[in-house]
């Protein structure tokens, strides 16, 4: 069989990118030492950019990504204890076997900060929920 210049053009891609059998590549190794001048118009191809091509950005690294998005998942989940928490605080109760204390009742200003807490990591969850979701 004979070996064209087309069947060369086709397989030179994979040859580039190395994902071609050991038989593949030594055809074209073989061509191309024969025509050096076709060698030199591959090359040259194949190294010139296309034109409004852009240049590709580096992908991101997955691991590092995944250990991203694990971080704010578990700061979001952290955020969202400490918001119910806070909320709860001031409804709470002590009961004793005599009296039941209420937090809001008997401390009200110690009950309106934890409240204030509250509010405050609420609108923190809010805003990175939102934000992650704009991501």
């Amino acid at each position: 069989m004979n070996v064209t210049k087309d069947v060369i053009n086709d397989l030179f891609p994979l040859y580039i990118e190395k994902e071609c059998s050991a038989d593949t590549r030594a055809l074209v190794e073989e061509y191309l030492q024969r025509n050096p001048q076709h060698a030199k118009e591959l090359r040259r191809v194949m190294n010139t950019p296309l034109p409004g091509a852009v240049p590709s950005a580096k992908v991101p690294d997955e691991a590092h990504a995944l250990r991203q998005a694990r971080r704010l998942v578990r700061r979001r989940s952290w955020l969202m204890g400490f918001a119910i928490f806070f909320s709860l605080v001031p409804f709470s109760f002590l009961h004793t076997g005599e009296k039941t204390y209420w937090l809001f009742l008997e401390m009200p200003m110690t009950a309106l900060i934890y409240g204030t807490l509250g509010v405050i990591a609420w609108i923190v969850y809010a805003v990175m929920h939102c934000a992650s979701n704009n991501l």
